[in-house]
């Protein structure tokens, strides 16, 4: 189950984790759920401040169109149970604001320019990606590093993306450049159960603040996210904006490389209702950090934003900080070179991989192997890959990926460049969502 915070729930926390893992069970195989959590119940529409189970859905479907066994139950062991809507989507590309005007009240331009110094809270992308937030400078743990923190698929986001892959500043959407604009290079990644998250390295070009834009915060520590916390971020497009947590459990997200499960935590406006409409997300903010405004401890990195039109159904999702810097083996302070390496317990139902590398140790061409594990697949798929098309040196062949959402994962490599046909296809034996 995923890592929980110490929230104060009823009826108890014990009864309200029991019954959350019961749902996952039950219900996350269902193709037209999208998440399952613990969160504020509503009625009408309206948040109450009672605790539920809540099953997320593409759409609510009318009862006398379901079958008994599709009806979900109003409790599991006492714990109400709630239905809402909801279609999470990572941010891609990063549109300009409707109309091409800047956001009211304030000019934002400057966080999609070229800026030395670099600093959260601005433009950044991988040489071939569109644009994303700069969310914090972390270290890494064995080499001491400085490092740019931000999302898998804002520094990677591609099955070819390989360790060693420039990213610029600002973003490739905002006009940056390799030949001029490449301040880091793309180290460490994960896309799965614990986060979609990624490192570069910098490489020294430009000079580093290490305070979030347009606040006085540098983030030096983390803690788990609470139910009713108001968090804050800076992003690339909106700016600093806040929210309140309104859930945190298991969400469905649709990635280029396929359906992901991921851990994290909802927000929503300090206002349910919006009735300023305002905007805690958008496009391009992918990769900002949320934090407690209070305390300026790290809670997670936004990953995803909302699909439906209104101010009702502003939303904003992140994966929670400490499982991301866990996993990629990255500190939010200084670290001495040689400190010993984290060792994450793993999770054995993760459909991703953690740190993707070259699988020969070295810094040369990717094989299968690799571009399969930065893709996102798991070992328990992996092991049934060909050892023989595994060792493949991939850089002089043309490779074709076809992967649908939900069907097994199918790879050819050009039989012109590669000497003779070779296709290999994975029975992936992830759920389809």
């Amino acid at each position: 189950m995923p890592d929980q915070p110490q929230a104060s729930l009823k009826p108890s926390d014990e009864k309200v984790r029991r019954a959350f893992e019961k749902a996952i069970k039950a219900f996350g195989q269902r193709p037209n759920v999208t998440g399952i959590d613990i969160g504020y119940k509503y009625d009408g529409g309206v948040r109450t401040e009672q605790v539920a189970v809540r099953v997320h859905v593409r759409e609510k479907i009318p009862l006398a169109a379901l079958e008994a066994a599709e009806v979900f139950p109003k409790e599991i062991d006492g714990v109400p149970i709630d239905v809402i809507e909801g279609i999470y989507t990572p941010g891609g590309a990063a549109p300009e604001p409707a109309g091409g005007a800047e956001p009211a009240l304030e000019d934002l331009s400057f966080r999609r320019q070229r800026r030395d110094p670099i600093q959260p809270g601005i433009s950044i992308s991988n040489a071939t990606g569109t644009a994303g937030t700069l969310g914090t400078i972390v270290y890494d743990r064995v080499t001491g590093g400085d490092c740019i923190l931000s999302n898998w698929h804002v520094l990677a986001g591609s099955i070819f993306a390989q360790p060693g892959d420039a990213i610029l500043q600002p973003g490739r959407f905002d006009g940056g450049r390799q030949d001029r604009d490449t301040v880091a290079r793309l180290e460490r990644m994960h896309l799965g159960r614990r986060g979609d998250a990624a490192i570069a390295l910098l490489n020294g070009q430009r000079n580093v603040l290490r305070v979030l834009r347009d606040t006085e915060v540098i983030v030096t520590e983390t803690r788990r996210a609470q139910l009713g916390d108001g968090v804050a971020k800076s992003g690339r497009t909106t700016g600093v904006t806040r929210g309140v947590v309104d859930g945190f459990g298991l969400y469905n997200l649709p990635y280029s490389v396929g359906q992901r499960q991921i851990e994290g935590f909802l927000i929503r406006p300090e206002d349910r209702d919006n009735p300023l409409d305002q905007e805690i997300s958008a496009g391009g903010d992918s990769g900002s950090l949320w934090y407690d405004p209070a305390s300026g401890a790290g809670l997670g990195l936004h990953m995803a934003g909302e699909t439906q039109a209104g101010p009702a159904n502003e939303y904003a999702l992140a994966c929670h900080l400490d499982a991301v810097l866990d996993e990629l083996g990255v500190s939010l302070e200084p670290v001495a070179p040689g400190a010993p390496a984290p060792s994450p317990t793993p999770d054995p139902t993760a459909p991703g991989p953690s740190a993707p590398g070259p699988s020969d140790g070295g810094g040369g061409a990717p094989t299968l192997l690799d571009l399969l594990r930065n893709a996102g697949i798991g070992d328990e798929v992996l092991r049934r890959v060909p050892l023989a098309a595994d060792q493949a040196d991939l850089a002089a062949r043309g490779i074709r990926v076809l992967a649908g959402r939900d069907g097994p994962v199918e790879i050819e490599i050009d039989p012109q460049r590669a000497g003779g046909r070779i296709r290999i296809r994975i029975e992936d034996d992830r759920p389809d969502q």
